[in-house]
């Protein structure tokens, strides 16, 4: 009876271990909140993004190669820092993406390019947002496209850097959203083409409860609110000189598949105002 008792406390022990343990990381991400008259100015400089602790940037540590290539970051072939902020008021998420790459990919216009993916789910709806994984596997293709991909949530493969006049691919039927007032985005770098060097992206998304491929107008915007948790994930495919392969994709998630299913995107906290030191 006592060793079934001493069982039954290690069990309860360890359950619940494991459950503050998950709870605990649930809440590891923090999404800084910007005073509405220090809104970062979206030009590639990171000068606005100076007030934010370190605490807040997500580097590559916290990332896992999961194709396999890398068995921890190798930050000589590549180093990653973003920081996340929003404004109460605003529906927007700003980002400062930060990357050193020893061989920049990005002149063919292509996927097989440099590339930062981002993720949103706004009201944490989970669950798969792109046309292969619709539950109802008889679907018509062009339904699936047009009332399911992208809808819930939203997927932005965001070129690094731009290929010519275009900065990401929206994967969706949706490209509204990677316009302005949506969007917005600037870049600073001096590298060419297979060199290395380091590259700032700064830029906005606006996320969606709902996204209608016919517009804004049939859509629903993510009401952003303290304290609340979001669905946010990205990961970085970096390619070097062979378009066929890739030297990796750098995820975020536990789960490769959080590009189409919403269930694996870590949650983030939209943080109250920090006094400014």
């Amino acid at each position: 009876m006592k060793a079934y008792s001493r069982i039954t406390k290690t069990l309860f022990a360890l359950c619940f271990y494991l459950l503050t343990a998950t709870n605990s990381f649930a809440q590891e991400y923090k999404i800084w909140q910007f005073p509405k008259e220090q809104l970062p100015t979206i030009d590639g400089n990171d000068d606005d993004w100076q007030m934010i602790p370190e605490s807040y940037a997500i580097s590559i540590d916290r990332m896992k190669e999961d194709e396999g290539k890398y068995a921890k970051p190798n930050k000589s072939t590549l180093d990653i820092s973003v920081k996340v902020g929003w404004c109460a008021g605003l529906n927007r998420l700003y980002f400062l993406y930060e990357a050193y790459d020893n061989y920049w990919r990005f002149s063919e216009n292509s996927l097989s390019t440099d590339i930062f993916e981002v993720v949103v789910d706004g009201d944490c709806s989970g669950g798969p947002f792109i046309d292969r994984f619709h539950p109802d596997k008889k679907a018509d293709v062009w339904e699936s496209w047009f009332n399911f991909h992208g809808c819930q949530a939203q997927n932005y493969h965001i070129f690094t850097p731009a290929h010519k006049e275009d900065w990401c691919m929206l994967w969706g039927p949706q490209v509204w959203l990677k316009q302005k007032p949506y969007a917005d985005y600037a870049y600073r770098y001096s590298f060419k083409e297979g060199e290395a060097g380091k590259l700032v992206l700064e830029f906005y998304i606006t996320p969606f409860d709902h996204a209608d491929a016919a517009g804004p107008e049939k859509s629903v915007p993510t009401i952003l609110q303290e304290n609340k948790d979001i669905g946010l994930c990205w990961a970085v495919i970096d390619f070097d000189a062979n378009p066929d392969s890739k030297d990796g994709f750098w995820n975020l998630s536990s789960e490769h598949t959080m590009y189409g299913n919403a269930d694996y995107l870590p949650k983030m906290k939209l943080m109250p105002l920090e006094k400014q030191k």
